[in-house]
């Protein structure tokens, strides 16, 4: 794809205009067309594109060479903490997870009359009240991941 533009370029890479000017001035910036003044420069989006990830990847030091022995490296270490039993597969713990969080709501619920008995004789209808806190609590819980979003009806 040819871009012909240093504005179209900055787009594409989501910079500024002045970014895609300096980036020029780098050694190796492949430059299809130089325009003067009022004329368009021109690039091949793949060019720019393999320039700038050597570039990123001569910045950190690391050659796609150095890149693939490291993420090899990073797969044998996951395997060998998997044979450890350092990792487990979600498979295996979403089961117990979910027995937990149930065992642990039923004893949460289970408090509810105890606490209940607690509160002052004057409050009408107490024990539902509570019941009704710990289920929106429980409910928030649940939808963890969500947690940031929600307000305190769990909405």
């Amino acid at each position: 794809m040819i871009i012909q533009s240093q504005e179209a370029l900055a787009d594409l890479f989501g910079v500024s205009r002045i970014t895609v000017q300096e980036w020029q001035t780098r050694p190796g910036f492949p430059v299809r067309k130089v325009g003067a003044a009022f004329d368009a420069y021109e690039y091949v989006a793949a060019e720019v594109i393999a320039w700038y990830v050597a570039w990123k990847a001569a910045e950190r030091g690391e050659s796609p060479a150095d890149r693939l022995a490291r993420v090899k490296a990073d797969a044998i270490e996951m395997d060998n903490a998997e044979r450890r039993g350092q990792l487990i597969p979600a498979e295996q713990l979403e089961p117990k997870l979910r027995a937990a969080f149930t065992a642990a709501r039923e004893r949460w619920l289970d408090a509810v009359p105890r606490l209940a008995r607690e509160l002052p004789a004057d409050l009408d209808g107490r024990e539902q009240q509570l019941q009704a806190e710990f289920e929106a609590f429980l409910h928030r819980l649940a939808d963890w991941a969500k947690a940031d979003t929600m307000d305190e009806d769990g909405e």
